[in-house]
């Protein structure tokens, strides 16, 4: 779990990369496209839900089931 959470962590800087890049884009022609960086930075926060689940994962030293129980919202995995 740890490296997968290092691999979300190089996405995350990535996506954020890419989606800072296309906002100055944007600024330079003075258009900004709200579709497409909302889409953006739903895949960030789309990231950081996993990231924080990943990391609760490990703190809490939980299997792989309860996480993906977690990920579905199934409360009874609650501790």
């Amino acid at each position: 779990m740890q490296d997968h959470l290092r691999e979300l962590d190089e996405m995350r800087r990535s996506n954020l990369g890419e989606l800072g890049q296309m906002t100055v884009e944007m600024a330079s022609v003075g258009s900004f496209d709200r579709r497409r960086l909302s889409e953006q930075a739903a895949e960030v926060a789309k990231i950081d839900r996993e990231a924080d689940l990943i990391a609760r994962g490990l703190e809490e030293g939980l299997t792989l089931q309860e996480l993906e129980d977690l990920a579905r919202g199934d409360a009874s995995t609650s501790r």
